[in-house]
């Protein structure tokens, strides 16, 4: 392709150099001298022909000898189109060429360009960009090999803290002298966990009968963490070790690599107020807070907080004012959840209706199957064929609770290819 790319930019050069000559040869004295010099600088053979097929004038030879040129390749192909071209090896100079000719007013233009200059330059070029891909492969290879290094190191630091905890070690303490200050935020929101497990841990000697549950809850917490945190914890890493190694690093890049770190930290401390909440409804330390309010507000409130992060995306709201009463920061939280979860599997609009008592949460994303539909609001479950940012499998499972907690229950009806509606009926607590 390459090979070609150059054989047609020397054919471009070569037409528009014959498109040059034909406009000034009429005011050249000698036009023998002239194409000569043309062919000292630019190494091009130049030949005029008439149109009977007779040499009239040739750069690189004597035209004695020469033979009738009017059944040449270029010359007959000239004569149906603006240029005709032909690549053959020349009796006259002994070598391959790239020929192209115009028919002019008064005779045969014709041009040509030694295919062993082209194919040198090629030959050039292929060399110079070989050694340039192999530098860069070898710059890329250093380079993945400086941060995987860190990366891994790292990632097993905090793998073996990790281990420790589900060893029950909740005495673990992550070291942070050589992370940032959102990674130190990290490890303190883990201990923090550590020290509720250690608390349930405390519990299941006076609760013998809770043994059970409670052990699957802590390796559920555990293997979440670990699973979700994992991506955002490396990448506050290796931007953060950039920053600091490189000390020549541009303003613009650090405050790049910094937009990063501190992007993945939201990430992590967004997934763990999730998992706390969820935490607190498990263990029942969450009441309702019974207040009257406007749910067509609430509505409007984590609509707009949505549309901060999802700015290309679009929720239709069609609810009219409905005074209800129930916990308001709950139903915040449970609108917030089930909205942000249609905006993650639909790439459409999503709608909040409200409809004889019952709110509906409609998109038409992907759907879900059957089997998963009933798994949906269980706590850390998330259907395996589907991933995205900041999700640890409890925004169903605080929706669902919340839910109950009001003694009302959430509807889940969903098609695969058309899309998913969640409801729940408020026309009780109106």
């Amino acid at each position: 392709m390459l090979d070609k790319i150059e054989i047609n930019n020397h054919k471009t050069m070569l037409q528009n150099m014959i498109n040059q000559f034909e406009i000034t040869y009429k005011n050249l004295p000698n036009i023998n001298q002239t194409i000569k010099n043309i062919h000292k600088k630019t190494r091009a053979r130049i030949t005029i022909v008439g149109f009977d097929g007779v040499i009239k004038y040739e750069s690189n030879r004597a035209i004695k000898g020469m033979g009738n040129h009017a059944n040449r390749p270029e010359i007959l192909l000239c004569n149906t189109q603006e240029f005709g071209s032909s690549i053959r090896h020349s009796a006259s100079v002994d070598t391959d060429l790239l020929y192209v000719a115009k028919k002019g007013d008064k005779f045969y233009i014709r041009m040509a360009y030694p295919l062993k200059s082209i194919n040198g330059k090629f030959f050039t070029f292929w060399i110079y960009a070989i050694f340039m891909f192999l530098a860069v492969m070898v710059l890329f290879l250093w380079v993945a090999l400086k941060i995987n290094s860190r990366i891994a190191k790292d990632l097993e630091d905090i793998k073996e803290g990790l281990d420790s905890i589900i060893a029950k070690k909740y005495d673990t303490i992550f070291d942070t002298k050589k992370c940032c200050l959102e990674f130190d935020t990290i490890a303190k929101q883990v201990n923090r966990v550590s020290k509720k497990l250690e608390k349930r841990n405390q519990q299941k000697i006076k609760y013998t009968h809770k043994l059970k549950e409670l052990n699957k809850q802590q390796g559920d917490i555990i293997s979440a963490i670990s699973h979700e945190f994992k991506n955002p914890v490396a990448a506050i890493m290796g931007y953060a070790s950039s920053v600091r190694e490189d000390t020549n690093m541009s303003q613009s890049i650090r405050d790049k690599f910094l937009d990063k770190v501190i992007k993945n930290a939201r990430k992590i401390s967004y997934m763990i107020d999730r998992l706390s909440m969820a935490i607190k409804l498990q263990s029942n330390s969450l009441q309702p807070k019974y207040s009257t309010f406007d749910i067509k507000q609430v509505i409007s409130e984590a609509k707009d907080m949505l549309l901060q992060k999802y700015k290309d995306r679009n929720i239709v709201v069609e609810v009219e004012s409905t005074k209800i009463k129930a916990d308001k920061v709950m139903f915040e939280n449970l609108f917030v959840n089930l909205m942000e979860n249609a905006l993650k599997y639909s790439e459409e609009d999503i709608q909040v209706r409200l409809s004889e008592g019952f709110v509906k949460v409609i998109d038409k994303g992907i759907g879900i199957n059957e089997d998963d539909i009933v798994k949906l609001t269980k706590r850390f479950y998330r259907v395996d064929t589907l991933t995205w940012d900041n999700s640890i499998g409890v925004g169903l499972y605080i929706v669902k609770y919340i839910l109950k907690l009001h003694q009302i229950n959430l509807t889940i009806k969903s098609k695969i290819g058309t899309g998913s509606e969640f409801s729940f009926d408020i026309s009780r607590i109106g």
